[in-house]
């Protein structure tokens, strides 16, 4: 989070949703959303026919910000300028799901670039409200070790500050978007 950014008041609109009422802020905001992703993130990790279900990816975003959002885990109504239009996203998650399980079963990719995939393509739908990228990671990570890998690195090895692997990591995201998935696994083992 940039410096001073933390001390930013939440619009009207952030406040929308939002469970607790001491939170004024965006680092507030950014710390209860840690607290209840390690709180989630205790839970057993899934195994990849779990994991490989539109109904777990809601529970898993729900599990991952239910104390603080009480839209967490239901895909989002509105559009936004990225990911596809709300009427679209069960049907897109769906049909994700059910090509990586084809994925993994007839070994079309190594297991990182099934995941890495699998997150890219998650981010894409940009299936709920706030939160996409943090539960695509940790959906992805999930899927790795379910798949007998380790989870990924998320460019916690190139030593940047938060708003520069931010920046990579968006970078990597666009290159994917445009059919380049190498930058995008690179990063992911950084």
């Amino acid at each position: 989070m940039p410096i001073g950014e933390g001390h930013t008041e939440l619009s009207p609109e952030d406040h929308d949703g939002l469970i607790p009422s001491y939170i004024a802020t965006r680092g507030d905001l950014f710390d209860a959303e840690q607290r209840n992703i390690v709180q989630a993130l205790l839970r057993r990790p899934p195994r990849a026919e779990e994991l490989l279900d539109d109904r777990y990816l809601r529970d898993l975003h729900d599990a991952m910000f239910g104390q603080v959002w009480s839209w967490a885990g239901q895909y989002r109504t509105r559009e936004t300028n990225i990911g596809i239009e709300p009427a679209q996203i069960a049907v897109a998650v769906r049909s994700l799901t059910d090509d990586i399980a084809w994925w993994v079963d007839s070994e079309t990719f190594p297991i990182d670039e099934i995941a890495v995939r699998f997150h890219h393509r998650l981010v894409a739908i940009h299936p709920f409200r706030n939160g996409n990228g943090r539960h695509g990671r940790v959906a992805a990570d999930y899927l790795a070790r379910a798949l007998g890998t380790e989870a990924f690195s998320w460019g916690r090895n190139l030593e940047l500050a938060t708003g520069d692997l931010r920046r990579a990591y968006l970078s990597a995201l666009q290159s994917a978007d445009l059919g380049e998935i190498a930058p995008l696994l690179a990063f992911v083992r950084s």
